[in-house]
């Protein structure tokens, strides 16, 4: 009788454990959100796609587990940010021999636009082409908010995937094009909404992870943060929060924008201060990660833009 009961116990317990040891486990292993979106996107249901940073988790204090360097291991393609933000990562000898290991960040030329503003994003040194048909990406590390470089990203992936699996090649071929199609319409959109408008007039302010330095400069916005040191994940002192306030009281906009995944708490306060003088707090989504709510609800890349869109909109367009 307790030979059975615990072998009752024990059992559960086996599929709990093998359960979680499958959790991550996939044809194509990712390291961020829009990796992950941009390949499911393609794949559909004729892969399995994982994310091995949990929805809502921040990514740059992400620890690799061993449980995370098996299934790299057991793969078929490892798509990881770059070596930057995955410090982690060894290109040359990460993955099983079969895996077909992709940076993400060196698949893309960036595209030449009009008009670059050297105040934006002042901290930050401004993107170039070079002769060599390379980028320095060590300009800005966060390449995948502008949705021109996307388009890229999105093809690269395209090749590894068909490499894998070239009897679904069309298949893949039309998901991607569609996809990319979504997201270049938007693009277009936006640059309509703003040709129309003296942005250097409409400065965008901004509290948190600066992290939008490639989309502000392809759209030639003026972002300007209030405080490039402050954390929307950290606690805020009286004093900071007061000081924060008055900062953007000064400023004498109606809106503030501030990035995804901040702590509840401190947007909380931050809110009840600003909404006593009609100042409003609006997210500008980095794509870094996504909510749970909005992971299960399969909110892609393309629904985030839009979101921006919208929210960039509300403010720039608000006389």
């Amino acid at each position: 009788m307790k030979k059975l009961f615990g072998l009752l116990f024990i059992l559960p317990m086996l599929y709990l454990l093998v359960g979680c040891t499958e959790e991550k486990s996939a044809d194509i292993i990712t390291t961020m959100y829009p990796q992950y979106d941009f390949a499911k996107q393609i794949v559909q249901d004729k892969m399995t796609v994982s994310l091995l940073i949990p929805p809502g988790a921040e990514i740059h204090d992400y620890d690799v587990t061993s449980k995370d360097m098996v299934a790299i291991k057991n793969s078929k393609l490892f798509i990881f940010t770059s070596v930057e933000l995955n410090t982690w990562v060894d290109p040359l000898t990460i993955g099983g021999d079969g895996t077909i290991v992709l940076d993400l960040s060196k698949t893309f030329v960036l595209a030449e636009h009009e008009d670059h503003h050297d105040e934006v994003f002042g901290f930050m040194n401004q993107l170039e082409v070079h002769e060599e048909n390379e980028h320095d990406h060590a300009d800005d590390v966060h390449y995948w908010t502008d949705p021109t470089t996307v388009l890229q990203l999105i093809d690269a992936i395209l090749e590894k995937i068909i490499e894998i699996d070239p009897d679904n090649s069309t298949f893949y071929t039309e998901n991607a094009n569609a996809y990319k199609q979504e997201i270049e319409e938007l693009h277009h959109e936006l640059e309509e909404f703003f040709e129309s408008i003296d942005l250097e007039s409409k400065p965008i302010y901004f509290a948190g992870h600066n992290a939008l330095g490639a989309f502000a400069n392809r759209y030639d916005l003026h972002i300007i943060s209030l405080f490039e040191a402050f954390k929307p994940d950290a606690d805020l002192t009286s004093s900071e929060l007061i000081s924060f306030v008055d900062e953007v009281r000064n400023t004498g906009t109606q809106y503030i924008f501030t990035e995804e995944l901040v702590n509840p708490k401190t947007a909380e306060k931050i809110i009840n201060e600003l909404s006593k003088y009609n100042i409003q707090m609006l997210e500008l989504h980095g794509y870094h990660n996504v909510t749970k709510e909005d992971f299960n609800n399969h909110v892609s890349y393309a629904d985030l833009f839009l979101r921006n869109i919208n929210n960039l909109k509300l403010v720039i367009g608000d006389e």
